[in-house]
C-alpha cells in the first residue's frame, strides 16, 4: 500500500499542519506494517508532500485510526485550502 498525498494548507496554517504531521512521523515509523512516512515541503513552503509505504491494508487502516491521526485529519477540517489530494500507486516490477 503506497500512498502519496499533497496538502496545500492555507498560509496562516502551514506551520501547524507542518508540526502536526512532524509530531506523528516517529510513531508512525514504529506501527507495525509501517514501511515509509516521510514529509516534504515544496520551495514556496506552500505545500507539504506525505509519502506512505505500508506492509498491506490493515497496517494502512490502523494508522489511519489512531488519535494522533485523527488530530491531525481534525486540523485539516480547518486549515487547508482544498482537500488533501491522495494518490494511491502500485509499485512496478522492472
Amino acid at each position: 500500500m503506497n500512498l502519496v498525498a499533497y496538502i496545500n494548507p492555507k498560509a496562516a496554517y502551514y506551520q501547524s499542519c507542518k508540526s502536526a504531521i512532524e509530531d506523528i512521523i516517529e510513531v508512525t515509523r514504529q506501527e507495525p506494517g509501517c514501511l515509509r512516512f516521510e514529509l516534504y515541503e515544496n520551495a514556496a513552503q506552500s505545500q507539504l508532500t506525505l509519502i506512505e509505504r505500508f506492509a498491506e491494508q490493515s497496517a494502512f487502516d490502523f494508522h489511519h485510526r489512531q488519535p494522533y491521526t485523527q488530530a491531525v485529519y481534525r486540523l485539516y477540517e480547518k486549515a487547508l485550502e482544498k482537500p488533501a489530494e491522495l494518490h494511491f500507486m502500485s509499485g512496478i516490477s522492472i
